[in-house]
């Protein structure tokens, strides 16, 4: 009796360790549900036409065309605004999903003053939405679309288009802006024909600081100049502030670019600048330079717009 008893136990404690085992690899291993995965190739930049655009050399409303170029290389994706990850584009990133739809939001990530190690959500750029349900484990191709938030107000700096360059050489000579006419080799396909040309030849080095020929205000809060450039040579861009009592600072230069072959989008963030030195307005400077070795070079610049809200 005692033998059956004792074997009936045995198998019973048997039974029970395998449930026990069993039981620990589901925890250990739980099912993993499959995501639905997001694939952004680009940004897809859209006009605002209810932005505000002012030229700021002269203070009226302005008429020439808005800016139409962007240089968005991260998408910052939230889903159901739970933050999903900050990713280079093109990318292809997994969402794991609860079955029913669900909203991903997009938002464009920029090069803060071209750095590579300051990458910031835009404050200007809306962000872009869409809804979906769940497929799992396929591929949805989402290409956001961006534009300025309609709150923005655009001020024209210089975009060539007016038959003036609105800059003028700190000292004479080589190097000063001038009016070039776009071709081949300086074409912009953000509208108009014109663009700045900075041209150096050795042995001048440098452009002898080229500076708005007017100032304007830069109000508080969140400020940047953007332009467009096309450069076979290093470049520098900044500010002077305007005081009271005729005294203006020195000019700062709040960053350096390196060359580019083709067309690219700047972002120069300036209101650190002005937060410091609180000017009544500014001057926009920019200095190009020969790199060691080099006989000749030149700069291409349009496009330069103060950005606020």
């Amino acid at each position: 009796m005692i033998d059956i008893y004792n074997k009936i136990r045995g198998l019973l404690l048997t039974l029970f360790s395998c449930g026990l085992v069993l039981q620990g690899c589901n925890v250990i291993n739980p099912s993993e549900p499959v995501p639905t995965y997001i694939h952004i190739d680009s940004f897809h930049f859209a006009q605002n036409t209810a932005l505000k655009l002012t030229n700021l050399a002269t203070g009226a409303n302005s008429n020439e065309f808005a800016p139409t170029s962007s240089q968005v290389n991260v998408a910052w994706v939230y889903y159901n605004n739970n933050p999903v990850g900050i990713f280079d584009l093109p990318v292809t990133f997994p969402v794991i999903t609860n079955g029913t739809v669900g909203q991903l939001d997009v938002y464009a990530g920029i090069k803060a003053d071209g750095q590579n190690n300051d990458i910031i959500n835009y404050p200007f750029y809306m962000d872009d939405t869409f809804s979906f349900a769940a497929r799992p484990g396929q591929t949805i191709n989402f290409n956001p679309q961006i534009q300025f938030y309609s709150g923005v107000t655009l001020g024209i700096i210089s975009n060539f288009e007016d038959n003036t360059t609105h800059f003028a050489s700190a000292n004479t000579g080589v190097g000063s802006i001038g009016f070039t006419r776009t071709n081949s080799d300086s074409t912009y396909l953000g509208g108009g024909q014109h663009s700045g040309m900075i041209a150096l030849y050795s042995p001048t080095v440098d452009s002898a600081i080229d500076s708005t020929n007017f100032s304007f205000p830069i109000p508080a809060g969140r400020a940047y100049i953007e332009f467009d450039y096309n450069s076979t040579v290093p470049f520098y861009v900044g500010l002077q502030a305007n005081l009271s009592n005729f005294i203006s600072s020195t000019p700062t230069y709040l960053t350096g670019i390196y060359p580019n072959s083709g067309w690219e989008k700047f972002y120069l963030e300036v209101d650190g600048f002005t937060g410091a030195a609180q000017g009544t307005s500014y001057n926009f400077y920019i200095k190009a330079v020969l790199s060691p070795g080099q006989t000749s070079g030149r700069l291409l610049i349009d496009n330069i717009i103060l950005v606020t809200n």
